[in-house]
């Protein structure tokens, strides 16, 4: 299979590129396909898939589609791919590409050369970041339907030359692909809007610290446009709301200059934002989410920023009628509409739905309806969080955690009956390479992802020994356990230079995390730190499982004889040791109840 790309533009940060093919499917036309970042591939303007799922650096997973639903008849195939060449914790930072075949049964009928392509230069490319730990926020400048175009209506769109590139190594895909179902919202509120000059611009880590290695984007005074900064002045005048009823005007469907309507889509969902308008005029519309809304006396209110992203997409218009998905998977339970130019008639507003589809096979009911209700947030907590790896949030960051992934690994087992998704994420930090920035043996705390901070978490690391433990004594894939052995050599040999006199490890580096409570205020973690040694001990444990390793289970265990005899004081666990003046290790007598849950679940203690 054989890859390109836009010629002149491989090394941009921020562009979109589509590639379109026209063809006429048979029963057996299968599309195979792989590209980075992201993508989306519509079939006649209709959305039938996104990807890939993700893949350590120097890999790319394979995603297959029939085509027989479209048989004997004339179809456009556009494939729109994402390249944002910076680091973030979502995506790894790498050159784009566009591979693709097209078979009818065994038969190559097309690749990726015979596609057409088109720079979506109505995206606007010099914007914000969304956040520290995404790429870029979403702003486009439309004179015509894009909705159109996915179809086949080039409308005078001018292709752009394209080059056989370098292309990652290809690996199967082993997770479920989204249904992509769709889930509309009801209108809580409308009102007008008006701009407070005189509020402080939102400006986080992600907009002030720009630079070319650690945090890469756009710098401030490059930004074409900066939709958080034009949202953060709104200011919101309820007419309408449901619960105050009719306060100063009816209902109506159009949202005119300077007002706002206000969705609510009953639950926080992640996806999608799609809407079907008409513009009567030239507009300028925002899309301002969250998962909460704000209830002040006159108004409700969506902060765009109370997550520590940008949660807005803006667009303009030229009059005529639309049909827009945005691109980038976003959470929301509530979203704004305001327009601030001209008018809009919104037909419908909907969340396209891009989470894992297996738990739709989960049947429960516990004869008890709070019970069921808890049962059913955490599916649909699940179902957004494990999509392609297992993430601990899927907006701010969408990032695969470790830790998070040793427990929401034991959902999916619960609620899916398989592991799939686990198997891709262990597979992904097998595959990882060790990374510039990062101590040789250490692992990223979250992957795919690049830290080019060169911060990690030790604890992390350990974690995801167990759960690979874990993985295997559910599933026993020896492809897996065998592939990922010399991570976890190459972090017991990390933590060789950490062991003291009495075969602790004593003062951790970087980022030393325990949970978010007292335990982990620096006066609680510095020195030896207990729970960090009762959880590095069970991990050589569960090593010694792993690989038939008696010597790590010797020592897992002479470390909890020391723990037990160095951090107990008669009543409870100390949380950490310091040195003395005369370099003696003492207690700080400092006990937390989290201490105290890690000697239990460690089997420090029974």
């Amino acid at each position: 299979m054989k890859a390109i790309w836009a010629k002149k533009l491989r090394n941009e940060k921020n562009i979109m590129i589509t590639f379109q093919y026209t063809m006429t499917p048979s029963e057996d036309t299968s599309l195979s396909l792989a590209a980075s970042n992201l993508y989306r591939l519509f079939v006649d303007g209709e959305l039938i898939g996104y990807g890939p799922a993700r893949a350590a650096h120097g890999y790319s997973r394979l995603d297959n589609y029939s085509l027989a639903k479209w048989a004997a008849r004339e179809v456009v195939l556009s494939v729109e791919v994402h390249s944002a060449n910076v680091n973030t914790f979502y995506v790894v930072d790498e050159a784009p590409f566009f591979a693709a075949e097209i078979k009818n049964g065994e038969n190559i009928v097309a690749t990726a050369e015979d596609f057409t392509a088109y720079h979506m230069t109505e995206r606007v490319q010099k914007v914000r970041r969304f956040s520290f730990q995404r790429s870029f926020t979403e702003i486009y400048h439309l004179q015509k339907n894009p909705g159109s175009f996915y179809a086949g209506k080039v409308d005078g769109r001018i292709p752009v030359e394209t080059e056989i590139v370098d292309m990652n190594q290809l690996l199967p895909r082993y997770v479920s692909y989204p249904m992509l179902d769709r889930c509309s919202a009801a209108l809580v509120e409308w009102g007008a809007i008006g701009f407070d000059p005189d509020i402080k611009p939102w400006r986080d880590r992600a907009y002030f610290n720009i630079d070319p290695v650690t945090l890469k984007g756009f710098y401030p005074d490059e930004l074409e446009e900066d939709s958080g900064e034009e949202a953060g002045q709104f200011t919101y005048t309820a007419g309408w709301n449901v619960k105050g009823g009719n306060l100063t005007g009816e209902e109506n469907s159009k949202i005119g200059r300077m007002s706002y309507r206000i969705y609510d889509f009953g639950r926080t969902l992640t996806g999608f934002f799609s809407l079907k308008l008409k513009a009567n005029a030239d507009t300028t519309l925002y899309i301002i989410f969250d998962e909460v809304v704000t209830e002040h006396k006159t108004h409700m209110e969506v902060s765009p920023f109370r997550n520590d992203c940008c949660n807005v997409v803006k667009y303009t218009f030229a009059a005529g009628d639309y049909e827009l998905i945005t691109f980038e998977a976003n959470s929301a339970r509530y979203a704004t509409v305001v327009v601030t130019e001209g008018n809009v008639r919104l037909d419908n507003f909907e969340m396209v739905l891009y989470e894992n589809p297996d738990v739709s096979d989960f049947v429960y009911d516990y004869g008890d309806e709070r019970l069921n209700k808890i049962v059913s947030a955490a599916i649909n907590s699940f179902a957004q969080n494990a999509v392609d790896v297992l993430m601990d949030c899927p907006s701010r960051e969408r990032a695969g955690w470790l830790c998070d992934s040793y427990f929401s690994s034991r959902a999916e087992a619960l609620f899916t009956g398989k592991n799939l998704v686990e198997k891709s994420f262990l597979e992904n930090y097998a595959l990882c390479p060790q990374s510039p920035f990062l101590p040789e043996g250490m692992i990223p705390m979250c992957y795919p992802a690049d830290h080019n901070d060169r911060k990690y978490i030790p604890n992390w690391s350990m974690w995801y020994i167990l759960e690979l433990n874990n993985y295997w004594k559910r599933t026993g894939d020896e492809a897996i356990r065998a592939l990922s052995k010399e991570k976890v050599y190459g972090l017991i040999q990390f933590f060789e230079k950490y062991y003291n006199e009495y075969g602790l490890l004593e003062n951790l580096e970087s980022w030393v995390f325990i949970e978010w409570s007292k335990c982990n205020q620096q006066d609680y973690k510095k020195g030896v730190n207990y729970p960090s040694n009762m959880l590095w001990a069970s991990a050589l444990e569960a090593a010694a499982e792993l690989y038939d390793d008696p010597l790590l289970a010797r020592r897992g265990a002479d470390m909890k004889k020391t723990i037990r005899e160095l951090s107990w004081n008669g009543e409870f666990f100390e949380d950490n040791a310091i040195r003395d003046e005369d370099g003696r290790l003492v207690k700080t007598n400092h006990t937390t109840e989290t201490c105290q849950y890690y000697a239990f679940y460690f089997d420090t203690i029974s």
